[in-house]
């Protein structure tokens, strides 16, 4: 017995050993590391932005882009391998080239234009839009290791094909621990590149994961105001589609629950994010169904199935901008009806027996109009090479945004529909108080030592158990 308690106490000290030698080791790193500026960095322009997809580019070729209606542009996305943990770099040789042209491609049409890699989920724009989580960004991002590797991995992707920023779009962090480990990456992010490099992330429509298979999943805030320069949110694909019943994908608001834009974008700030850094998603795709009755065909009627499959798109239940309106268009035997609904600040359009909810010009104009009225910084499109052949979301986006930022008392906004939420969330679900982030109160150290902490844990365990 007394062997056995000398044993155990010999394996305790060497356990509390390696526990002081790496709070020391820590403590040394943070009297040794340089005191990171806690003044603001320069303050950016007003963002147009919108997402090229890659694996559609068929759809509209990079040449066909008229770069001067943004001012940022996205190349998305480069996935992380599901084994390695490393990046998956286009194997098609005519990817390739996309990836190594992208920027002298449209800086040739617009020289202002900021090019920015987006890195993570990829997927069609309506699958992408969804809320399922991504394995393999969350196995990267859960070692420190091949986060570590990773963020040398795309510095050095994007500075090699001479993009001016990179976006991380892991859609999306499905827990506590998982969204800790955003918060490291983004601060590990920043600490590895140079001032002015531009650091973004594609984000769920509100600072809470509500589809999260765990409770309480909410964004790290502070390590978003800290070490991002803006987080897009993804204000469309807001709730799963059934098959059984139409239903709007974006609407602004939404008197009956929390899936609205005006929700997601109000939770951003509520938590603390400033509206400078934040810019609002606008879809340029629209949901689709196949109606029971095509003389019910309003919202919420009843459907049999998620509509046709499209040549472009390639996805069931969804359809770009252009095929939207080629739908309505083509149509000469069959009744065309189309509705905007001002209670929401959504539109769709009803062609015989199919239904498409999707943003039209009217809806866009609005929904900028909120977001200029908020103070946002911007709005992003999302896919550009969905637009139709005018790209007329794309001119008439950048025309109202511009009309909004200049109306001297925005007497049109209706933005104070929906404030809050408009329905008593349980406690699992109600959004934390908002985050006052303060120059002493947070550093990417903190983010590194929560990271160690978190290891020393399972150190901890090891004593209980002896």
């Amino acid at each position: 017995m007394a062997a056995r308690g000398s044993t155990t106490n010999g394996r305790l000290l060497v356990v509390l050993s390696v526990v002081a030698a790496a709070l020391s080791s820590l403590s040394l790193a943070a009297s040794s590391a340089p005191p990171r500026s806690q003044e603001p960095r320069e303050a950016l322009e007003a963002v147009r932005a919108g997402y090229y997809l890659a694996a559609d580019a068929r759809l509209r070729s990079l040449a066909d882009l008229d770069a001067s209606l943004y001012t940022h542009l996205y190349y998305y996305a480069i996935p992380v391998h599901p084994v390695r943990r490393t990046l998956l770099l286009p194997a098609d040789p005519a990817q390739v080239r996309l990836l190594a042209t992208f920027c002298r491609t449209v800086k040739a049409k617009n020289p202002a234009v900021k090019t920015l890699l987006s890195v993570g989920t990829v997927g069609g724009a309506a699958a992408a839009a969804g809320s399922r989580s991504d394995p393999a960004f969350a196995a990267m991002a859960a070692d420190p290791a091949s986060r570590a590797a990773f963020v040398d991995a795309t510095v050095a992707l994007a500075r090699e094909n001479s993009f001016d920023g990179l976006d991380v779009a892991w859609r999306f962090p499905a827990s506590a621990v998982e969204m800790a480990e955003f918060g490291f990456l983004v601060a590990e992010w920043r600490a590895t590149v140079s001032p002015g490099f531009l650091l973004t992330a594609t984000v769920y429509f509100s600072n809470h994961v509500f589809d999260a298979p765990f409770a309480g999943v909410d964004y790290p805030s502070e390590a978003i105001v800290r070490n991002l320069d803006w987080v897009n949110v993804m204000a469309f694909g807001l709730r799963p589609v059934s098959a059984n019943v139409t239903a709007f994908d974006a609407p602004l608001y939404d008197r009956a629950s929390h899936y609205s834009a005006s929700y997601g974008v109000v939770s951003w700030l509520d938590a603390g994010v400033p509206a400078s850094k934040v810019v609002m998603g606008l879809p340029l795709y629209g949901r689709s169904w196949f109606l029971r009755n095509k003389a019910n065909n309003g919202v919420g009627a009843p459907a049999v199935a998620v509509g046709p499959k499209q040549r472009g798109s390639n996805t069931t239940g969804a359809m770009s901008y252009a095929e939207v309106q080629g739908l309505a268009s083509a149509s000469t035997s069959r009744a065309v009806i189309t509705a905007y609904d001002n209670a929401s600040v959504a539109s769709y359009v009803s062609v015989g027996d199919v239904w498409v909810a999707f943003d039209g010009v009217a809806v866009v104009a609005e929904k900028l109009a909120f977001a200029a009225h908020r103070g946002l910084l911007g709005y992003f499109l999302w896919p550009v090479n969905y637009d139709d052949d005018n790209l007329t979301v794309s001119r008439r986006a950048s025309q109202a945004w511009t009309q909004s930022k200049s109306s001297p008392d925005l007497r049109n906004i209706t933005g104070a529909r929906q404030a809050q939420a408009p329905v008593q969330l349980p406690p699992a679900l109600q959004s934390p108080a908002p985050i006052a982030p303060t120059s002493a109160s947070f550093s990417w150290l903190s983010w590194r030592t929560l990271d160690v902490r978190l290891h020393l844990g399972a150190l901890t365990l090891v004593c209980y158990q002896l």
